[in-house]
C-alpha cells in the first residue's frame, strides 16, 4: 500500500518527561547514590493520549499557552522524540525549522555545513552543488560561505538554517516560532517562501502564539491543552475559543477592571449575548468586524419606563476606556420598555489596536442608574497595527552646574 508523501497521523500518543528531584552535588553524593541511596525522581506527562492526522497538503496551526504540547509534538514529527505510548507516522522528506542552525559544526565553513545537513537528509554532493547558489542568495551569505560559521552573527547562523531548511524540498515543513529572523524584509521572503510551500500543496505545521500569522498561514487549528486535544477544527472557530478562554482568564486576574454590576434594577438586563455581523455567537472579532450586543431588557414587575439610555464601552485589561457611546449621544431615540423588549448595539472597532479588551454595558436616564455591567464581557480583536511604535531619534540631556 502506498502513502500519500505529506501525510501526518497522531495516534493516541502520550510522551513522558522524567523529573529528578535530587542532585548530586560532590562526588560523596555520587558514591552513596551508586550505593543505594534513592535518587527521588517524578514524572511529567507532556503529551496525554493526543490524537490527530493531517492530510497531505493542509496548513494547520498548534495553537495553546505555554506547556501545552505544541513543541513536544514538533520534535515526535521530526523525529528527535519517540512517544512513550501510541504511534507517530509521517510521510515525506521532513524539513523543520525548530532550532535553526541546529548540527552546524562551528569550525566548517557555511559552504561545508551545507554539504554536511544535506548528505544527513539523503542528498549526494551533487545535488547540494545545485542547491548551494540559492541558498547563498536566499541567506544573503554569498560572501560568507567559505567562513567558518562559529564567526557568524546570530542572525546570519538563522537565516543560513532558514534557506538551508527550506531549499530541500520538503513534503512536510514544520514551523516553530522561527519567523523573526532577521530584518523586516528578510521576514517578508521567509512568509512568501512558506506560503509558496503551502500554494504547492506542501505540507505545513506550524505552531505560533501570534493568531494573525496563524490566520494568514493556516485553515485548520488544533488546540492542545495540557497535553490533550481540546479542538480540533476550522482555524477561525478554534482561534475564538482558544482566545476566548484566554480572555475569561484574563478577565478574572485583571485586578484593576474586576467584573462588577450595579444599579437599582428598575431596569436591568436579563439577557446578553455577543455575536458577529452574522449573528454568530463569538467573543473573537477582526478589526473592522461588526461586534453585535444582542440585549434582553426588563423592568420590574412588568411596569412601563421610558427615555432609557442604553450604552456601552470597551476597556483596556487595566480598566482605561478606549471606545465608549450611548443612543442618546449618537441621535438615536431612546428606548421604551414596557414589561419586556430587545435592543441590539452595534459596534464596529476600526481603529483599536489589536488585543483583549473588556466590554460594559449600561442602562441609565431619568437621572437614574438602573443596570451597569462594568467589564463584563471579554473580547479579542485580532489585526495587523495600523501605526509604527513610537521610535526616540535622539536623547539630550541637559547639563546643570552646582556651586558650593
Amino acid at each position: 500500500m502506498t502513502v500519500e508523501k505529506g501525510l501526518v497521523q497522531f495516534s493516541d500518543v502520550c510522551l513522558d518527561y522524567r523529573l529528578y528531584r535530587d542532585r548530586s552535588v560532590s562526588i560523596m553524593e555520587t558514591i552513596l547514590n551508586v550505593f543505594g541511596r534513592k535518587t527521588s525522581r517524578d514524572w511529567f506527562r507532556a503529551l496525554d493520549h493526543a490524537s490527530f492526522q493531517i492530510s497531505p497538503g493542509e496548513s494547520v496551526a498548534l495553537v495553546g499557552a505555554n506547556g501545552a504540547g505544541k513543541s513536544t509534538t514538533l520534535k515526535l514529527l521530526a523525529g528527535i522524540y519517540s512517544p512513550s505510548e501510541g504511534v507517530v507516522r509521517t510521510s515525506g522528506r521532513i524539513a523543520s525549522l525548530l532550532d535553526l542552525g541546529v548540527g552546524f559544526h562551528p569550525e566548517l565553513t557555511g559552504a561545508e555545513n551545507i554539504f554536511l545537513n544535506g548528505a544527513l537528509l539523503g542528498f549526494d554532493q551533487k545535488k547540494m552543488r545545485e542547491l548551494l547558489p540559492g541558498i547563498a542568495e536566499f541567506s544573503m551569505l554569498e560572501r560568507f560561505m567559505d567562513t567558518p560559521v562559529k564567526y557568524y552573527s546570530s542572525g546570519m547562523f538563522m537565516r543560513l538554517g532558514f534557506a538551508l531548511a527550506t531549499s530541500v524540498n520538503p513534503d512536510i515543513l514544520l514551523i516553530d516560532e522561527v519567523l523573526a529572523v532577521g530584518d523586516s524584509a528578510f521576514q517578508a521572503k521567509c512568509y512568501d517562501r512558506i506560503f509558496g510551500f503551502r500554494e504547492s500543496g506542501k505540507t505545513i505545521v506550524f505552531v505560533s502564539h501570534d493568531p494573525e500569522a496563524v490566520r494568514r498561514l493556516c485553515t485548520r487549528a488544533v488546540w492542545l491543552d495540557s497535553g490533550r486535544v481540546r479542538m480540533d477544527g476550522p482555524v477561525d472557530d478554534v482561534l475564538g475559543s482558544y482566545l476566548d478562554a484566554n480572555a475569561g482568564r484574563l478577565q478574572n486576574t485583571a485586578s484593576a477592571a474586576a467584573p462588577r454590576e450595579w444599579g437599582n434594577r428598575e431596569v436591568f438586563f436579563s439577557r446578553v449575548t455577543l455575536t458577529d455581523g452574522s449573528g454568530i455567537p463569538r467573543r473573537t472579532f477582526r478589526q473592522g468586524d461588526t461586534v453585535k450586543v444582542n440585549t434582553v431588557i426588563e423592568t420590574r414587575e412588568g411596569r412601563s419606563v421610558d427615555n432609557i439610555i442604553l450604552g456601552f464601552s470597551i476597556h483596556r485589561p487595566d480598566g482605561e476606556t478606549v471606545l465608549a457611546s450611548n443612543n442618546l449621544e449618537n441621535g438615536e431615540p431612546l428606548l421604551t420598555v414596557n414589561g419586556t423588549g430587545e435592543a441590539v448595539i452595534e459596534i464596529t472597532p476600526e481603529i483599536i489596536e489589536p488585543g483583549n479588551y473588556l466590554l460594559s454595558i449600561s442602562l441609565t436616564g431619568n437621572s437614574t442608574d438602573y443596570h451597569w455591567q462594568d467589564y463584563f464581557y471579554p473580547i479579542s480583536l485580532l489585526g495587523e497595527r495600523k501605526t509604527p511604535p513610537l521610535r526616540m531619534s535622539s536623547l539630550k540631556v541637559a547639563e546643570t552646574s552646582t556651586e558650593s
